[in-house]
């Protein structure tokens, strides 16, 4: 799916000329299958700028000038369309061997390295990428079983490292297992990260006509709109808000269609970076536990498009009601 790509600063350093960096820049971003990441995120800038000193010296010259102005440039952009890795760099320690320690113990994509013999299956060495292929680089996209972990796990790569998501599903309901069970993978993927503190989780329902009616006959008496939607969304805190690790927060929206007659119906994993969109739905099929389902990850202004429409402020449906719970050590909700 998406996935994040930790950078050797000594290689962004050689980006100050955008004939370099092209190649690969031009692969990364939203609409992409990968996003920067700059790890360490607290040292990251500083690396990059001492490394492009190295490379390009005599900072008053106007090559120097011209190569700094580039990288600044080219640093918000990163910044812009990428993640940021919290970490630590030893005294003295290679970058790449901290990447690699890292990527042990929270898997990047892959580490951009600007050249390497080395074997290990986590490095792209960018001066042999026109010559021969990496599976890091370009990882399978199969279709996927629509069963929670297989679905949790093909997700897992923009999950780990988007600090907003937003699942969308019309059909979602937190007390039907098929919903879930997948659910409950997602937000365990989501969470295992360095600091899960830093997540905020979002789901974007709906509320429809045949719901109401059959919650009236269920009930045996008349069930209005707003009371399915604040059914959905306690449901929401109630189940899932045990899942939370401390700091995590998770909000839950409840929509009815607009009154232009615009209605919830596609099915997305949405965060800050990139969008994918799950064809069939973000449940797992319980009749047939061999279908598959084709991820499909959003344009840049897909994303855009979709990212504005499923949010607190968003206008595209009618909201009825909402709900927020936060992950606490005691268990406690907000």
């Amino acid at each position: 799916m998406i996935y994040e790509y930790a950078i050797d600063p000594a290689l962004v350093a050689t980006w100050h000329d955008r004939s370099v960096a092209y190649p690969v820049l031009c692969q990364m971003g939203r609409g992409l299958r990968r996003v920067p990441c700059a790890f360490p995120a607290a040292a990251w800038k500083t690396l990059v700028t001492r490394a492009l000193q190295e490379t390009v010296p005599g900072t008053d010259t106007a090559e120097g000038q011209r190569a700094r102005k580039n990288i600044e440039i080219l640093l918000r952009h990163l910044h812009e369309i990428g993640t940021r890795r919290n970490g630590r760099l030893g005294e003295g320690e290679p970058w790449l061997e901290a990447a690699l320690r890292e990527h042990d113990v929270f898997p990047f994509g892959g580490i951009l390295v600007r050249s390497s013999t080395a074997a290990h299956p986590a490095l792209i060495a960018t001066d042999r990428m026109a010559e021969q292929t990496s599976r890091a680089w370009d990882p399978p996209a199969a279709p996927v079983a629509r069963q929670p972990k297989e679905l949790a796990r093909a997700l897992a790569p923009l999950l780990r490292c988007a600090t907003q998501l937003r699942f969308v599903d019309p059909y979602f309901d937190a007390e039907d297992p098929s919903f879930f069970e997948p659910m409950k993978e997602y937000l365990l993927a989501a969470q295992q990260r360095r600091s899960a503190g830093e997540l905020q989780v979002q789901i974007h329902l709906a509320i429809r006509p045949e719901e109401i009616h059959e919650a009236s006959r269920l009930s045996g008496r008349r069930m209005t709109e707003r009371d399915v939607a604040a059914k959905k969304v306690e449901a929401c805190e109630k189940r899932l808000g045990p899942l939370l690790k401390p700091g995590v927060t998770l909000r839950a929206f409840a929509w009815g269609e607009s009154a232009s007659g615009v209605k919830m119906h596609n099915r997305y994993v949405l965060a800050e970076i990139g969008g994918v969109a799950v064809q069939t739905g973000l449940d797992q099929s319980i009749r047939a536990p061999t279908q598959t389902d084709d991820l499909t990850i959003l344009s840049s202004e897909q994303h855009a498009a979709r990212w504005s429409e499923h949010s607190a402020e968003g206008t595209a449906y009618r909201p009825i009601a909402d709900r927020k719970v936060t992950g606490a050590a005691t268990g406690s909700r907000s």
